[in-house]
């Protein structure tokens, strides 16, 4: 039995030495939690005491690691420590940033017995707050964190209560447990008691948009509003966006009239963003490219665009592919500075006039226009000046047509032969002073001509002209002036014979005159 309690007695001993080893061993070094290994022993340091690398707390004692562990998440420790501090030493942030200093003390502005001392050594920063009277440490310490921690709350609650933004508490049956002042002037314009529907904004958290009935306007007010859990209940965070919905809502009705509009149009229209990206097109396009409306509206590059015109044989094809590519390049760059326009004559027969428009932001867009009857036109009307100078060229009396203002329309051969004129000139720019002269220096001086001149620079109804003058080598000259159609003035010069044969000789040319002629 002695032998029991013997054993039993060294079995508690060794227990209760055990367990004062271990107590020891954790008041012997203050372990804080997500905190480095320690890099000083707390014991050998008076007050409260931060140790930071850089910007982060590596080692502290107690009251300092709770002082920045409720800090602000998006501030370094480094900073949280400042802010925290900055009432009772305002001149700490300055000190800090001071890198020519390794070390100074500063007194606190609200009790001169407490103190901060830093000591600066590489990338180590050490920070000691301390009193001058040990007794008061403790309390001193204490003050200033709970000084700093209210200070915080009451920013948090300023901010909160006087946020533009609609911040309200509800439990979770929606009745409201408080509310800032945003939401209470919104309940107030409203003249309701609960502005949101509980239903509308829904149980769970996350993101809503809530439209809210307004009782003297017709047009609703729109909130997005964030829903988080919090103290058992739902804390809401509502913003106005009410001029957003209306500007996307005016905005998407705007893009429909142009819509609408463009699809009126006969061009083709087909608008390509910053990025060469088809972002509008209208019903012309379609059907003028026979591009498929899936290729078009799954917004193609521009490039892409062009390959498929090309395959459909809807673009003028090159000689070979690297002008081709090169063509790409100049439609594109065209097309942004507003310099590209050109013809497309496709294998068909249809031209297209293509035009590049570009837009401030980058954008540019591209016109097709269907000139094909204009052309066709053109052409027809070009042929039909050609088959009346064709004509006019076979006649052997000489024609001159005039305008109004007495410019030369157009003549004939005989009409170049006759006044000694090049075939090149026939396409000048020819006025009726220069010709009448032409006429004069090659006739035999005759008042005949200032009548001409008169009859075609005479203006409303007219009667035929004729009359007759002699050419320097004795040829007898009938002239004729026809008024014709707008107010233009054909005329005609014909070489007629003597009718007395005797005259008729003396007409024929001399060789010896011919020969003084040269």
């Amino acid at each position: 039995m002695l032998m029991h309690m013997a054993e039993f007695g060294a079995i508690l001993v060794a227990a209760i030495v055990g367990a004062g080893v271990i107590i020891a061993l954790l008041q012997s070094k203050k372990v804080h939690v997500n905190q480095p290994e320690s890099t000083f022993d707390a014991r050998d340091e008076a007050g409260t005491v931060f140790l930071f690398c850089g910007d982060n707390l590596i080692d502290s004692t107690g009251d300092a690691w709770a002082m920045v562990n409720h800090g602000t998440n998006n501030l370094s420790d480094l900073d949280t420590m400042v802010t925290r501090l900055s009432k009772a030493f305002p001149d700490l942030k300055d000190k800090l940033a001071d890198l020519t200093a390794p070390e100074f003390r500063i007194a606190s502005r609200s009790d001169p017995t407490v103190f901060l001392e830093a000591k600066r050594s590489s990338d180590r920063l050490r920070v000691t707050l301390n009193s001058a009277e040990s007794h008061a440490d403790a309390c001193a310490t204490h003050q200033l964190s709970q000084d700093a921690r209210n200070a915080h709350e009451d920013l948090m609650h300023d901010i909160t209560v006087h946020s533009p933004q609609l911040v309200w508490h509800e439990d979770r049956d929606g009745g409201l447990l408080w509310a800032n002042n945003a939401y209470a002037s919104l309940r107030r314009q409203l003249d309701m008691t609960v502005p949101f529907d509980h239903a509308g904004i829904g149980p769970t958290t996350g993101a809503h948009r809530v439209a809210v009935k307004q009782p003297h306007d017709a047009k609703d007010r729109w909130f997005d509003i964030t829903t988080v859990e919090h103290a058992g209940g739902l804390l809401h965070f509502a913003t106005d966006t009410t001029e957003s919905v209306r500007a996307e809502s005016a905005k998407k009705e705007f893009i429909g009239t142009l819509g609408r509009t463009f699809a009126e149009l006969s061009i083709g229209l087909a608008i390509f963003d910053k990025h060469r990206l088809l972002t509008l097109f209208n019903p012309a396009f379609l059907d003028m490219t026979n591009l498929p409306f899936d290729f078009l509206s799954n917004s193609p590059a521009i490039d892409t665009v062009l390959d498929r015109l090309r395959e459909l044989r809807m673009m003028p094809e090159p000689k070979d592919y690297v002008s081709w590519r090169e063509q790409f390049t100049a439609l594109e760059s065209g097309a942004k500075d507003g310099t590209y326009s050109k013809n497309w004559t496709l294998a068909d027969g249809q031209t297209y006039r293509v035009t590049g428009r570009p837009y401030p932001d980058g954008a540019f867009a591209l016109l097709f226009e269907d000139i094909s009857a204009e052309v066709s036109l053109t052409r027809r009307f070009r042929l039909d000046i050609e088959t009346g100078q064709a004509v006019l060229d076979t006649l052997s009396d000489a024609i001159a047509v005039f305008s109004s203002a007495g410019t030369l329309v157009m003549s004939n051969r005989a009409y170049a032969a006759l006044w000694s004129h090049r075939p090149e000139h026939v396409l000048e720019h020819r006025i009726l002073s220069s010709e009448m002269k032409t006429w004069q220096d090659h006739c035999i001086p005759s008042p005949i001509w200032n009548d001409m001149r008169d009859f075609i620079q005479q203006l409303g109804a007219r009667q035929p002209w004729a009359d007759s003058a002699l050419l320097d080598d004795g040829r007898h000259l009938d002239c004729y002036a026809n008024p014709i159609a707008g107010g233009m003035t054909m005329v005609r010069f014909a070489i007629s014979l003597p009718k007395r044969p005797e005259i008729r000789k003396l007409m024929l040319p001399d060789p010896a005159i011919q020969a003084m002629k040269r």
